[in-house]
């Protein structure tokens, strides 16, 4: 996961050389866990470590090296197989619950795309690149508005409202929700916000 240092060249050659993990393939993307509630304690850890300081530091025998490591971290879980433990609970601003898919037009439309996908993938990936670039860019696009998204300081108190009502510790929860409804722009053009009704409802929106 954090990389790796090839002793022997640093020995030899007096080089450092750095072997990349997958916290640095992760930089500026998406680092993507499966089963994240089973990790190691010492995983745990490292993407503690370097979700908090944005860089991932590989030491080994007097040698160090650092590099780089802003990423979103992306989770799934079963919760019947454990609980997260709180540290890391706190680094998932958003959880969505996933469910069962009981309409029938629905369940035959996932059958032909995994049938689709395994029978020529190329195929399935330009069938959809269209779709893909328009969601791109309406990303890009909420991202340039997003500036202008204002808010009240009564926004401010709503929020500060709805968390100690909650009685959550820290204030990441207040920050996430902020964000969250002032992300709202990705999927509508907003640029005022002054119903702070809608600031709760927006933030659930995106939580599922």
């Amino acid at each position: 996961m954090v990389g790796t240092l090839d002793i022997e060249k640093a020995i030899q050659k007096g080089e450092r050389h750095f072997e990349p993990g997958v916290l640095a393939a992760a930089n500026r993307g998406v680092l993507y866990v499966d089963e994240v509630n089973l990790l190691d304690d010492h995983v745990v850890d490292l993407l503690l470590d370097s979700a908090a300081m944005g860089v991932n530091v590989v030491e080994r025998e007097g040698i160090s090296f650092q590099h780089p490591a802003r990423f979103v971290l992306v989770g799934s879980m079963n919760p019947e197989e454990g609980d997260l433990r709180p540290q890391l609970l706190d680094r998932f601003a958003h959880a969505v619950d996933v469910v069962g898919i009981t309409e029938a037009n629905q369940r035959v439309e996932v059958l032909r795309r995994r049938v689709f996908f395994e029978q020529d993938p190329d195929d399935f990936s330009a069938a959809y690149e269209e779709a893909e670039k328009a969601m791109c860019d309406r990303i890009v696009q909420a991202r340039q508005r997003y500036p202008l998204v204002k808010y009240t300081e009564k926004d401010l108190y709503t929020i500060a409202a709805l968390t100690a009502s909650f009685k959550v510790d820290g204030h990441r929860a207040d920050i996430v929700i902020l964000k969250t409804a002032r992300r709202q722009p990705m999927t509508h053009v907003y640029r005022s916000r002054t119903r702070t009704s809608s600031l709760p409802q927006n933030w659930r929106c995106h939580t599922g």
